[in-house]
């Protein structure tokens, strides 16, 4: 339960500033990898984790991976509009992979996969 209230709490920061990065000018971004499809990558990769472990009952593809799509078309529609911003196919197809990699590794992240991982099998 706390687990889920922290992963809430978390989330919702991650997508107010995440949000907050995507529409200001992008002259000096405060928070970067270095390469802008990495941190598209990254973004919706933890937002899908923490999505995931925010609300545990919910579908992950039907409901999570949509909204979470969604969201990327969101961002470039706003984007589109800003003047000092600019709409990214690619940038969609970055925030893709990313929910798309978390899909693939979420089995290899499981409480169980990890205790096989780190326990010494004789």
């Amino acid at each position: 339960m706390l687990l889920t209230k922290l992963s809430r709490f978390a989330f919702f920061s991650a997508l107010v500033v995440i949000s907050w990065l995507a529409v200001t000018p992008s002259n000096d971004p405060v928070i970067t990898t270095g390469w802008d499809k990495s941190n598209h990558f990254l973004a919706f990769f933890v937002l899908l984790l923490l999505l995931d472990h925010a609300y545990p009952a919910f579908h992950l593809i039907k409901t999570k991976l949509l909204i979470l799509f969604a969201f990327a078309l969101i961002i470039e529609c706003v984007q589109s509009q800003l003047p000092w911003r600019s709409f990214s196919l690619w940038d969609i197809v970055a925030d893709a992979v990313g929910l798309l990699l978390y899909i693939a590794v979420k089995p290899l992240l499981s409480p169980r996969s990890l205790s096989k991982l780190f326990t010494k099998t004789a």
